[in-house]
C-alpha cells in the first residue's frame, strides 16, 4: 500500500509515497538510512520551482522532518503513553508537537533508547518559503533527532541532549 511522504529537507521538502505493509512511518525511517519514495516532486522554498523526479531513494541524513500519514502500526505494539509539550529548532524548521513517553519516565532521556526519528503527535511545523512564514499542523510530525539545533525543555531533561543547547523556561 502506498501512503503520503512529505519530508522536509533544507530549502525545499519531498512529497511523494512510501511502500508501507502496515509498518508505521517512523519504524521504517529507524531502521534504514534512506528510505524509496515513489512519484516524488521537489517543491523548493525559495522560488516557485516544483521538480519532477519519479522514484528514487532519499538519504533521511538529508530530512529534518517527516510528516507522518497512513497506519498507526500494529496495534499490539501500541502502548499507554504520557504526553509531553516539546518544542524543537532543526535549522530553518521550527516544531512544536507531543512527544510521548511511558508513565513514570522522564520524556527526553528516553529519546536515546529510541533511533533517531522521534515522533511528535499534534504537530505544527513552521517554516519560510518565498518569504513568508508558513505554518503546518499535522497529526504526527517526525523529526530527526540528529538535526535538533536546540530544545525547549526542564533543566531535569536538559542532560538527555549533550551538545544541543537546551532552553529551560528560565532562559
Amino acid at each position: 500500500m502506498l501512503v503520503p511522504f512529505i519530508g522536509y529537507a533544507l530549502g525545499s521538502r519531498f512529497i511523494g509515497y512510501v511502500e508501507s505493509e502496515g509498518e508505521r512511518l517512523t519504524d521504517m525511517l529507524n531502521r534504514a538510512e534512506s528510505i524509496v519514495v515513489r512519484e516524488t516532486f521537489v517543491e523548493s522554498f525559495d522560488n516557485d520551482t516544483v521538480t519532477n523526479l519519479g522514484d528514487g531513494e532519499v538519504d533521511r541524513s538529508i530530512l529534518y522532518a517527516v510528516e507522518a500519514s497512513g497506519g498507526r502500526g500494529e496495534a499490539a505494539r501500541r502502548i499507554h503513553t504520557i504526553r509531553h509539550r516539546l518544542q524543537v529548532q532543526l535549522g530553518p524548521y521550527t516544531a512544536l508537537g507531543l512527544l510521548h513517553s511511558l508513565p513514570g519516565q522522564m520524556p527526553l532521556p528516553y529519546l536515546h533508547a529510541r533511533g533517531p526519528m522521534i515522533p511528535l503527535s499534534d504537530a505544527t511545523i513552521g517554516f519560510a518559503t518565498r518569504g513568508s512564514l508558513q505554518l503546518r499542523d499535522v497529526g504526527t510530525l517526525i523529526v530527526n533527532r540528529d538535526m535538533l539545533d536546540w530544545v525547549r525543555a526542564n533543566e531535569d531533561e536538559a542532560l538527555a541532549f549533550p551538545g544541543v543547547p537546551v532552553l529551560t523556561d528560565r532562559a
